[in-house]
Formats: structure tokens, C-alpha cells, sequence
């Protein structure tokens, strides 16, 4: 049985062969995110995208606060969907960028995520693995943050309902079980309920 030698020469051969190799390979491979389309992306891409938040689906609690993000959807020029996935290793971080700006990252948007394309239920999905390769680039919503209060104020309805009441002695207000309670009544309005009429005789 022959057994391999490896002597001086053919030790430094081999080590110069392999930064050869070594060079060229990286000289081919962008580390570097290419800036694409949605339309355009493959799976496996690395790229930079610029594009409109078309849905932020977000947890929240029984104030309204927001507690967790379940899924954004982008959209980009070209009229392309995108999905951004956030692994739960980041997702509090990530949290935290979504709600730094007052009022928060909504819907409408603009901005830029940086990862690798991969195909999840046959849609295009952007794995983002740092919070820091997310980043607004435009404020367009600005319909501000509405929070329930924590506290009893004059405004309120049934958990179930959408129909609010501003006195406290309403025959219909008082029947409420649950309350939950507004801080304004614009609050209120801009939520999508409406003056319960016996409080609107009253007004």
C-alpha cells in the first residue's frame, strides 16, 4: 500500500493553490447586499430592498400598547410582495424600532431591509437576522397612537360593543360588565365607535 509524502514543495504548492482558489472564490461571491426590485429577487439572494410597509400585523395588549409584532408585508414600486420574517432572537429589539418614532412605524412607510431571500409558502421572504438591517427611510403615516386609558375617565363602552357612552349614570352604559375607558372622546371616535343616542340626547 502506497502511502502519501508530503514534502516542503508540495506543502507550500498546496497552501498557494488554496489562497488562489480562496481569492477567486471571493473575487465571484458579493458579500455585499445587492439593491433589487421585489420583482426581482430569486431565492437565495442577498439584497437591500427599499419599499412601503403595505401591512403591519401587531400584537397588543387590553390597552391597545403594542406588545409584539406577528407579520409585515412590503411592497415595493414594481407592485412585488415581500414578506419580512424577524426570527424571535431579535424580536424584541426589533420591537423597540418599530415603536422609537412618535408616532409608530405604521403602514404606508418607507423603508429599507437588508437580507437573504428564501421561498416560504410559495412567497418571496426576507429573513432579517440583524434589527439593525431595518431602517426607515420615510415617515408617511403620521395618524397618531391611540392607547385605551388605564385609568376610569367619562369616556367608555362594553369590551363588546361599539357603541361608547359619556355619562355615567346611562340605563345602557351602566349594564356594561366589562368597561374599558377612553382617554378622549376623539379617542373614541377615531376608533371607530359611535355616542351611545340616549348620551347624545343628553349632550
Amino acid at each position: 500500500m502506497s502511502s502519501l509524502v508530503l514534502n516542503d514543495k508540495k506543502i507550500v504548492f498546496s497552501c498557494i493553490l488554496c489562497v488562489v482558489l480562496g481569492i477567486s472564490f471571493l473575487s465571484t461571491y458579493n458579500i455585499d447586499p445587492e439593491e433589487k426590485h421585489i420583482s426581482d429577487l430569486n431565492d437565495g439572494n442577498y439584497v437591500k430592498i427599499t419599499a412601503k410597509i403595505q401591512k403591519l400585523d401587531v400584537k397588543t395588549n387590553e390597552y391597545l400598547e403594542i406588545t409584539g409584532i406577528k407579520s409585515i408585508k412590503l411592497m415595493d414600486e414594481t407592485a412585488g410582495d415581500l414578506l419580512l420574517y424577524v426570527p424571535d432572537d431579535i424580536s424584541d429589539e426589533f420591537l423597540e424600532i418599530i415603536l422609537k418614532t412618535t408616532p409608530r412605524i405604521k403602514e404606508g412607510d418607507i423603508v429599507e431591509v437588508t437580507g437573504k431571500i428564501q421561498i416560504y409558502n410559495g412567497l418571496y421572504e426576507l429573513v432579517l437576522d440583524d434589527s439593525n438591517d431595518f431602517e426607515l427611510v420615510e415617515k408617511v403615516n403620521f395618524k397618531r397612537d391611540i392607547f385605551l386609558s388605564k385609568s376610569k375617565t367619562n369616556y367608555y363602552a362594553s369590551k363588546n360593543s361599539e357603541v361608547y357612552h359619556n355619562f355615567e349614570d346611562c340605563p345602557y352604559g351602566s349594564k356594561i360588565v366589562e368597561k374599558i375607558y377612553f382617554k378622549t372622546e376623539e379617542d373614541a371616535v377615531d376608533l371607530g365607535y359611535e355616542l351611545c343616542s340616549y348620551c347624545e340626547k343628553r349632550d
